[in-house]
């Protein structure tokens, strides 16, 4: 409670000093709810320092759970179950230039990219993006991490993925936007991991699976229209969109989501009153019969609609600014059925471009369908889907420092309650046998859920960058939870340390390192914990442009051949490579 009383006091005063706004001061939160979600892993091979320190609107770095997939900065169709490399080009490209990229390497992976402004005029422009990357190698389930194995296992471990996206966007009358997007993206793989059954071909003699008749694809389709203001036209500002996702998958299962949001905003002498809105409209198509999965009585599978509401108030003023509101969600169909939290949030100014404090308490509701939850675990059950999250209360509070002329330092801690928290643990099926009922653990994953958990999370971030020559980072966070029904918060780790440094020698040739951890992992396999080895990546890097139409780029993954687990049953690869070429025309 003293934390609680001590963050409210420091938003209070943040609330006092805004008062001395001056009257042209004006405030722009800019939230886009339809974006791509992008989980903050370091990527190696791109350049990327703490933001220069400024007055804004400053927020915890929230914390990501699952062990990095690809060492690059990962959108939601492009989050991959297994650690083969990805590379980015030396440059990036521009609006108004098309751009091609081609690479290979082993366990047969591949990698293709285009990108084309098809047309680009004053007022509107649409372009195309096209991507695929793919690996069909075996990946080795090491003995080291399943106590039953006594020597390795190959598993077939194909993966490809194919996104399409449009873009389309307008100015009107140079106040305003339309735009809008349609994105496709087909994912095809093999459940590839360790299980029950994997252990009964090893047992039979068998040292590799092909796992042909256990495979999965998931389509997604998401159209979205939007219409904005870019400034305050006035007093007023709006920014309108609506948005169609469509889930579905090899066995039948269909999934839409309709998404609604407005984000308005009114502009008084030295403050601003904004309210949002987002409305969520769900229907699931079911498939009438399966022999495997159980559909019929399936949870949480209700058409259902969920209503949040945000009023808040955002004061600013020469140290600081504060926004005081709160968040409401209301289920109807399914979820809770009304929930009311805070939303306060603010930063002081302790010194100019050197130093700024920031504090928050605030909660959230968040809707977990098929859509998002599959982009963090591809390998839940189709038949398994998960509940809303509820987040009563999430206090924290950090400083962000230039501790010299180059360096940045980020220190933060905080302290949340989560309603209804679920974990990921490995499927457990029946099967009867000569009349005897059975369980046996399957390699897709099932959830459990604790009533209610606390969570403490503290980290710090340190960023280098000197001229253009050379960028360096540096993350730690340690997550320690507060559990009753279960034991460990299965496969989340408790440290997480992240490092990357990219030196560029000479203006055509750029070099990077980077390094992951992840450690304090368990999983709950046939009913009892079970250690996770710690994760260990390592990779490097390197950009050549040979001309300037043309880069040669090669990246290294997994350096040291370690045999961590993404999720408890699926390795990832081991040494990797991939190299290719880069094209701007």
């Amino acid at each position: 409670m003293k934390r609680l009383f001590l963050i409210t006091g420091l938003t209070a005063f943040c609330a006092a000093a805004s008062a001395q706004e001056s009257a042209d001061t004006t405030i722009e939160r800019n939230v886009d709810v339809v974006k791509e979600y992008n989980p903050i892993i370091k990527d190696a091979g791109k350049i990327s320092t703490m933001p220069e320190l400024k007055p804004i609107e400053t927020k915890k770095r929230e914390s990501t759970y699952s062990v990095w997939t690809t060492p690059y900065d990962v959108k939601p169709s492009e989050l991959y179950p297994l650690d083969y490399a990805t590379a980015q080009p030396i440059r990036k490209r521009t609006d108004k230039q098309h751009f091609a990229r081609f690479g290979g390497g082993n366990y047969s992976s591949l990698l293709g990219e285009f990108y084309t402004p098809i047309f680009q005029k004053q007022s509107y422009a649409m372009d195309l993006d096209l991507k695929h990357r793919s690996c069909f190698g075996n990946v080795k389930l090491s003995a080291d991490n399943y106590e039953p194995l006594f020597s390795d296992m190959k598993s077939k471990a194909v993966d490809c993925d194919t996104r399409a996206k449009l873009r389309f966007n307008s100015t009107i009358r140079h106040s305003k936007e339309l735009s809008s997007f349609f994105v496709a993206d087909y994912d095809a793989f093999r459940y590839y991991g360790y299980d029950d059954e994997m252990q009964s071909w090893f047992n039979r003699g068998y040292s590799e699976a092909d796992n042909i008749e256990f495979k999965q694809h998931f389509l997604n389709l998401d159209a979205n229209v939007r219409f904005k203001t870019k400034e305050f036209i006035g007093k007023w500002r709006y920014d309108f969109q609506t948005n169609y996702q469509l889930f579905s998958n090899n066995d039948g299962l269909s999934e839409h989501t309709i998404l609604t949001n407005l984000r308005g905003g009114y502009r008084m002498e030295n403050y601003t009153i904004g309210l949002d809105f987002d409305m969520y409209n769900i229907f699931m198509g079911l498939p009438e019969e399966d022999d495997y999965y159980d559909f019929a009585n399936a949870a949480n599978m209700n058409n259902y609609t969920m209503l949040k509401l945000k009023p808040h108030v955002v004061f600013s003023g020469d140290i600081g600014k504060i926004n005081i509101g709160v968040k409401a969600a209301f289920g109807i169909g399914q979820g809770k059925k009304g929930i009311v939290c805070p939303d306060i949030f603010g930063t002081v100014k302790l010194k100019e471009d050197i130093a700024y404090l920031y504090a928050c308490v605030t909660g959230d509701y968040s809707v977990n369908n098929f859509h998002t939850v599959t982009k963090e675990n591809k390998y839940i059950a189709p038949d398994v889907r998960l509940e809303d999250t509820y987040t009563p209360i999430d206090v924290y509070a950090g400083v962000r420092v230039k501790i010299a002329k180059r360096v940045d330092m980020d220190v933060y801690g905080g302290y949340k309650i989560i309603n209804n928290p679920y974990f990921f643990v490995n499927k457990m099926r029946k099967s009867i046998v000569n009349g005897d009922t059975t369980s046996y653990m399957t390699r897709q994953f099932d959830v459990v859920y604790e009533k209610n958990a606390g969570v403490f999370n503290a980290g710090v971030s340190l960023g280098y960058h000197y001229k253009e020559r050379l960028d360096m980072g540096f993350d730690a966070v340690v997550n320690k939870w507060s559990l009753d029904k279960i034991e460990y918060a299965w496969q989340r780790p408790d440290w997480m340390l992240s490092y990357h440094a990219n030196y560029r020698f000479t203006k055509s040739l750029r070099f990077n390192l980077g390094y992951q951890f992840e450690g304090g992992r368990h999983a709950y396999v046939n009913k009892k914990a079970v250690d996770m080895k710690n994760a260990h990546n390592i990779n490097l890097g390197a950009d050549y442009k040979f001309l300037n139409w043309l880069d040669f780029f090669v990246k290294f993954d997994n350096v040291f051949n370690q045999p961590y687990q993404s999720w408890y049953g699926y390795d990832v690869h081991g040494f990797n490579f991939l190299a290719g070429l880069s094209l701007y025309f």
